[in-house]
């Protein structure tokens, strides 16, 4: 794998059942950097990120992980080099937080994930995400927002180079929310690839420098998150007038007020 564990993909279609979500997707995500991808629901945000993790089958076109095709890694390399926090997950025995955690940390290990250092590299992830206070607490008793900071601490304890995100927020009170954001500043900070699927415009300025545009099916934008929120084009593909501010050189989006 090359340094930093390159993700891009080229001609990339996908979708479920044969019906096409996405097509012709081709694009490259930087490490060191926080990419949203936004649009509708039904856009193909889950879709997208879904292929790119290797959890569904490509249409057409290709995924790479650090210059070698995708589907042409083992589940375990995948795993090394990628880590996925999904919407929400059902967990339905009573494993403890720190059980969960220790989950992430399968792909790195011989044994049973239970080594000093898994549980070290664990308790830093509980840590990292705000979910250490719980670690000894039945997952399936946590509250929503709660569950979603530990698969977040999961995921950390891949220690991968990259990390997908689809909706991470939308279970996180506003404080998490907060917390979250400089979270994945922090860790692009530290040259991982940062790919959230986001639903909350509002937050999108305050954690991503670069925004993936999805409607009908395509790519309709891909650019900075200033241009792509300043575009008319988010409005069409929205369906909306939104209304904007220029907040430290930032651009808010906010819906309409009438």
């Amino acid at each position: 794998m090359d340094s930093g564990s390159s993700l891009w993909c080229e001609g990339l279609a996908c979708g479920y059942g044969g019906r096409e979500v996405l097509r012709d997707v081709s694009l490259y995500f930087e490490p060191g950097a926080v990419t949203a991808v936004l649009g509708p629901n039904g856009s193909g945000k889950s879709t997208l990120l879904k292929t790119l993790a290797r959890l569904i089958p490509a249409f057409r076109g290709s995924v790479s992980l650090g210059g070698k095709r995708i589907w042409e890694l083992s589940i375990r390399e995948v795993a090394q080099h990628l880590a996925v926090v999904p919407q929400g997950e059902v967990i339905p025995f009573r494993f403890t937080v720190e059980e969960v955690v220790l989950m992430g940390r399968i792909s790195r290990s011989d044994g049973l994930a239970d080594t000093a250092e898994d549980r070290r590299v664990a308790r830093e992830a509980m840590e990292f995400a705000d979910c250490l206070a719980f670690a000894e607490r039945p997952v399936n008793e946590l509250s929503g927002g709660e569950r979603q900071r530990v698969l977040l601490a999961r995921a950390l304890a891949q220690q991968t180079d990259v990390l997908l995100l689809d909706e991470p927020t939308t279970h996180l009170d506003l404080t998490h929310q907060i917390s979250f954001n400089r979270l994945c500043r922090e860790l692009a900070s530290r040259g991982k690839t940062v790919i959230a699927a986001l639903h909350d415009l509002t937050m999108v300025g305050a954690m991503a420098d670069r925004a993936i545009l999805l409607g009908d099916g395509t790519v309709r934008l891909d650019d900075t998150v200033g241009a792509v929120l300043s575009s008319s084009e988010l409005d069409l593909v929205y369906k909306v007038a939104f209304e904007r501010i220029e907040r430290g050189g930032k651009t808010l989006v906010l819906p309409p007020l009438s």
